[in-house]
């Protein structure tokens, strides 16, 4: 009964509503690849649309063509995401490592709190009066470890 159906060809109709609900199933399953099978059956249909293709070789097309798109887009995206993002995006504290920073409050029992920016991070050092340049030197946890630093390292 399919064979009969495609006895001829397929008609253009049937690849462009292929491809519609393969790029449209992209959406609802991870990864990406149904796009790129979509995409070979747009074109395919493209080309059913103005040549008389046997329908054994319009599947042909569409397998070389969805293998091809298939590699050329998995290459263009795995190129893209190459060095992007924060490093730092779950380690908020290691962005502050190395950097001297003036205590608003004294470190008391080697403990206190230390504001950057609009945050304020609980901090672990020697006793120090506020107004005493700190350098962050490591974290624990969402505790930022502190040393006193020179008035000449404060920027």
């Amino acid at each position: 009964m399919l064979i009969e159906l495609f006895q001829n060809s397929i008609e253009p109709w049937v690849w462009f509503a292929s491809g519609l609900v393969l790029i449209g199933l992209e959406l609802a399953v991870p990864g990406s690849f149904l796009i790129w099978f979509g995409a070979a059956a747009l074109v395919v249909g493209a080309v059913v649309a103005y040549f008389d293709v046997d329908w054994r070789w319009q599947l042909v097309l569409w397998g070389v063509l969805s293998l091809g798109f298939l590699l050329v887009g998995r290459r263009l995206t795995s190129r893209n995401n190459d060095g992007e993002g924060d490093p730092y995006l779950n380690k908020r504290g290691s962005r502050y490592q190395g950097r001297v920073f003036v205590l608003k409050k004294a470190l008391a029992h080697g403990k206190g709190t230390l504001e950057i920016g609009d945050s304020v991070w609980r901090v672990n050092g020697p006793d120090l009066p506020a107004g005493a340049h700190v350098k962050v030197v490591g974290q624990e946890g969402t505790t930022l470890i502190v040393e006193a630093a020179p008035e000449s390292d404060a920027a």
